[in-house]
């Protein structure tokens, strides 16, 4: 008997193996395969066509009994492969931990390593959490789709609602995954996962040690671990009986893998769920524009929570118009808030400053030659990070040293223009000398020991002041924080794309909510040149639904996403006239196809990343339209210089 095994490589078509007397195998199983010399780990897809007999097939040569993939899993495998336009093969990567068949095959043993979970604390829940609960219970059932946006405020008690949800499930037998945007989230959310189920859930991501994955991998397999919190690359677990799925900030940009595989971890999981007959629910206290509009036409359920949790109050917002209150020469933060912020501080509150850029300086110049510290594999400059005395390229990763002889004689004699995170905290500690001051970005905060104490610091109120970015954002719960100073409120820093004021709105929306969780007459301030932007003031009115309702009117008028969809071509190589030529000749030969628009060529906004000049085509096409039926097939005979990459993005988030 011959069978069809898919294997994890750049292929979009599996290969035919047979199947000796002495081995068992159905379609779903992994077994381990001869492949060009070595031996590699697959999947059964099913049976064989006709086989000519003078070709030679060689023997699956082992099965692993411990995992397997069930049907709708592959047809689920299939789908996304089809739909992100990506190899069969490359798009099995995902579900294989290769690791896990070295070692569990040898050892499986993962039972005693997770405990069981049952709802420890007793939570009490206010009229609006009880109302969304019910909701949540007409909407959701076992083994049934269901997609169900839950939106709430900041701090209107969003977790201990799924939580309840997730318990019911738990009870019932069923495996529950939880998606984070960020693997910073799961130091503190871990916690609450502790408190009030008992133990700590399997946590899955990139810090995990890989012992630890392999126990996690096999045990989920095996329906030994029931809940895992995890981030975008859990959704491709072997679930046994996987039968809800949460979606934590469901928003949020990073659920977008931009790399080697790119999807859409949220989108891709509704997907699955629609396959697998289960249930979804997407949280959010600024749900995407997509999201949103889906409620609208009754694709998903809505649940609206629009009062804080407990007595807490929202924030009041207000402006600080730097044309009117600038700050003083070479500082930024402007001198007519800082009589109040003192006043907060000597109350026993925190204060948050954010500004959403990294490092110190954005530009680093001698002031005698006129030398820039540019990288040399990107088309930007390169950030100087004075905590590690480093210039760094936050797009390649380059590092370079500020040690340079000048041409004009001796040592260059920097000056440092621009502003990032770390210039912020040297401001404010000017400001504040006596205060515990901590930086919070990605530089500094990670799944450690030191960040464990910062957390617990913080969440104590031994650290008076925060100085942040973008990560700080993301949904942690610091119970102290009374005041958010937004150092740069302006839209534009958030760079031009057709998503600029959602990406915007959510991020001060969502900045806005880190204060006042627990502590009353909080306050957000925008320090803005714009006071009169539209975008800011829906953020001070604190009405989301009006601001989404100009929103989809502005993008339907436009006809831009939701109201249709893009597909991305980009195409990159380090010869830009190459990568150009490129460009002209793949825009004429892409398939004409009824409805559709192709835009293009265009230069990225930053030209050059990692040594690699890029181009742009941009194929836009109405919702009810399906081209990747027909450019997967094209996509097969395109013959590309070989110095050339072809990158296909199918809703494309990122536009620079």
């Amino acid at each position: 008997m011959t069978l069809d095994v898919l294997l994890p490589l750049k292929f979009d078509h599996p290969f035919t193996y047979n199947v000796p007397k002495d081995i068992s195998v159905k379609v779903g199983d992994f077994v381990l395969v001869p492949f060009q010399n070595k031996d590699i780990v697959g999947i059964v897809w099913g049976k064989s066509g006709p086989i000519k007999a003078s070709i030679k097939i060689k023997d699956i040569k082992k099965r692993f009994d411990f995992v397997f993939l069930s049907k709708d899993t592959l047809i689920f495998l299939e789908k996304f492969s089809r739909y992100n336009l990506v190899d069969l093969g490359i798009a099995l990567k995902l579900f294989i931990f290769q690791k896990a068949f070295k070692e569990i095959s040898i050892k499986k043993k993962s039972e005693e390593y997770f405990e069981e979970y049952s709802l420890k604390k007793n939570i009490s829940f206010d009229a609006s959490q009880k109302k969304a609960i019910k909701i949540l219970d007409d909407q959701i059932f076992f083994d049934k789709f269901s997609t169900v946006l839950l939106h709430g405020i900041t701090g209107s008690g969003k977790t201990l609602i799924y939580f309840k949800k997730i318990q019911d499930f738990l009870e019932k037998g069923y495996q529950v995954l939880v998606l984070l945007p960020e693997i910073a989230l799961t130091t503190q959310i871990k916690e609450r996962f502790k408190e009030y189920f008992g133990n700590y859930p399997a946590l899955w991501h990139s810090d995990i040690s890989e012992k630890n994955k392999r126990l996690i991998w096999s045990g989920i397999a095996s329906h030994n671990i029931n809940l895992v919190l995890g981030a975008r690359s859990s959704l491709f677990l072997p679930f046994k009986k996987l039968g809800l799925i949460i979606i934590d900030e469901e928003h949020d940009q990073s659920y977008k893998q931009e790399d080697q595989i790119i999807y859409n971890a949220r989108d891709m999981a509704v997907l699955m769920a629609s396959i697998k007959k289960i249930s979804v629910i997407l949280v959010s206290a600024t749900p995407s524009l997509e999201t949103y509009y889906n409620t609208i036409n009754k694709k998903f359920s809505y649940i609206s929570l629009d009062k804080r949790y407990g007595d807490a109050q929202l924030p009041e917002v207000k402006f600080v118009d730097l044309k009117k209150n600038p700050p003083l020469k070479s500082k930024f933060i402007s001198p007519s808030i800082i009589p109040e912020l003192k006043n907060i501080l000597d109350k026993g509150n925190q204060i948050l400053f954010f500004l959403n850029r990294r490092g110190y300086s954005t530009f680093v110049i001698c002031s005698k030659c006129g030398y820039r510290f540019n990288c040399p594999h990107c088309s930007v400059s390169l950030i100087y990070h004075k905590e590690t005395n480093k210039l760094i390229c936050h797009y390649c990763d380059h590092e370079a040293s500020l040690e340079r002889k000048c041409k004009e004689g001796g040592d260059c004699k920097f000056s440092f223009y621009g502003l990032g995170v770390e210039k912020i905290f040297e401001e404010v500690k000017e400001i504040f000398p006596n205060k515990r001051i901590e930086l919070f970005s990605s530089d500094f905060i990670h799944n450690d020991d030191n960040t464990k104490k910062i957390f617990e610091g913080i969440e104590d109120g031994k650290i008076n002041i925060i100085v942040g970015t973008q990560l700080i954002s993301k949904g942690f719960h610091f119970p102290k924080l009374n005041c958010i100073v937004i150092v740069n409120s302006d839209v534009n820093f958030l760079g031009n794309d057709i998503r600029s004021s959602e990406k915007t709105y959510q991020l001060m929306n969502q900045l806005s909510g880190r204060a006042g969780r627990e502590v009353k007459n909080s306050t957000v301030y925008l320090q803005t040149f714009e006071p009169e932007n539209q975008t800011l003031k829906s953020i001070c009115d604190q009405n989301i639904l009006t601001f989404y309702e100009n929103e989809i009117s502005f993008r339907e008028k436009s006809n831009l996403p939701p109201f249709t969809k893009l597909i991305a071509f980009i195409i990159s190589g380090k010869n830009r006239f190459d990568v150009d030529e490129c460009a002209r000749i793949l825009k004429n030969k892409i398939p004409t196809m009824k409805d559709t628009l192709l835009l293009g060529p265009v230069s990225a906004s930053i030209s050059l990343i990692k040594g690699k000049y890029r181009s742009r085509l941009l194929l836009k096409y109405p919702q009810e339209v399906f081209p990747q039926k027909f450019l997967k097939d094209w996509l097969k005979t395109i013959k590309i210089k070989k110095n050339i990459s072809l990158t296909v993005d199918v809703d494309p988030i990122n536009f620079k």
